[in-house]
């Protein structure tokens, strides 16, 4: 997503490459600038049933989930997925939202995670969303979600492999339902190459 303005709202997606770089793309302090929301795009996250979730439990769940240090430095951030009934619990580090704070003091900053782009229901469809070196993805079978997860890829045939296994693992016809790329998403790097038909949303 490139930074996009209106007169009052900036829209920022900011991964780990381009943390630096998307702030000082823009003026500091700047009091034109009333909100800012930001993008995070991180395999830092879990999605939790709202009946199950609480502020005690969450720690819990996001320790055993991703580790008992992944939530050093880092705040955690939700959001609501009302169409599955379940938070979208992710971190952000605390660096960078000083650093934000900062850039953007007269600003409401919101957060959003980049994997609620792929969680709409399209049954036997693999949903899938690319970001720098970060596949997001899920899978809904019988109207109800297999598989929310992101994956870290450094080239196009470890993506392939990922892809392909979630294929063979969830017997999906990719002739009838090829997996379907988000509004935004890069192209699947070498697609053809590896024989993974897409489409777009």
């Amino acid at each position: 997503m490139e930074p996009t303005n209106s007169a009052e709202t900036l829209h920022l997606r900011l991964d780990a490459e381009n943390f630096r770089e998307q702030l000082q793309a823009h003026p500091k302090k700047d009091p034109r600038i009333k909100s800012v929301e930001i993008e995070i795009s991180n395999e830092y996250f879990l999605l939790i049933p709202q009946d199950f979730d609480s502020p005690t439990y969450r720690l819990g769940f996001l320790e055993k989930a991703l580790g008992e240090h992944a939530l050093v430095g880092k705040e955690i951030h939700l959001q609501n997925i009302s169409e599955e009934g379940a938070n979208l619990v992710f971190l952000v580090p605390s660096d960078w939202k000083d650093h934000i704070s900062a850039h953007f003091p007269f600003a409401k900053i919101t957060y959003t995670h980049t994997l609620a782009h792929c969680l709409h229901r399209n049954d036997q469809q693999l949903n899938l969303f690319i970001q720098g070196k970060l596949t997001f993805a899920s899978l809904y079978q019988g109207n109800k979600l297999q598989l929310a997860n992101v994956f870290p890829f450094d080239s196009p045939i470890e993506l392939a492999f990922y892809l392909q296994s979630i294929r063979d693992a969830f017997s999906l016809n990719w002739s009838l339902f090829p997996p379907i790329l988000a509004a935004g998403s890069q192209i699947i790097p070498d697609a053809e190459l590896y024989q993974i038909p897409y489409a777009s949303h």
